[in-house]
């Protein structure tokens, strides 16, 4: 059976690859290089739609309710929650800054310094989830609570990001791989 925690892991994998490709992304912005924006408008989608409404929207709206029914559990997902919305603030100043983004300015500088902020944070964000929460909720959560989750995550992501855009983002990731890693 796969699980919801092995779902979101393997979520997170893709979240840590465009994570890779900021890091080198944000190099070249600091360099004065140009940054495709058809490049920069994907990272910005992905990290909008992918990342946050459809991997954070799972564990808010499904995961982190579950999880805090055990009051021992409710610092850390108070902790993970507050990190979503610091990931959500540094989107929002990315997505503003690209409206003027040309190579150089001040704009490039604006998206480099929000990407690296974000970056450390999804970073031991991403730590935490798969280190500390998710064994929790592999010992805590029922095979039938778990087995309901796993079909409602499935259901929210269409519902969310629409049917086939989980695999473009895979697309996308694949792509911005072979331009900034290989």
């Amino acid at each position: 059976m796969k699980t919801p925690t092995l779902d979101l892991i393997e979520e997170h994998s893709g979240i840590m690859l465009m994570l890779s490709v900021m890091k080198k992304v944000t190099e070249k912005l600091r360099a004065g290089e140009e940054v495709s924006e058809e490049h920069l408008n994907k990272i910005l989608e992905f990290l909008t739609n992918f990342a946050d409404k459809c991997h954070h929207g799972k564990e808010e709206d499904m995961l982190f309710p579950e999880m805090v029914k055990n009051p021992a559990n409710q610092g850390l997902v108070t902790e993970l929650l507050d990190e979503h919305a610091t990931a959500r603030v540094y989107i929002k100043n990315i997505s503003a800054a690209l409206v003027n983004y040309a190579p150089g300015n001040s704009e490039a500088t604006t998206i480099a310094e929000n990407m690296e902020k974000y970056i450390v944070l999804l970073t031991e964000h991403v730590r935490k989830e798969n280190g500390d929460l998710f064994p929790i909720a592999n010992k805590e959560l029922s095979e039938e609570t778990q087995k309901q989750m796993e079909e409602r995550f499935e259901k929210f992501e269409q519902e969310v990001i629409g049917v086939g855009k989980h695999e473009e983002y895979h697309g996308w990731l694949d792509e911005l791989k072979q331009f900034y890693l290989d």
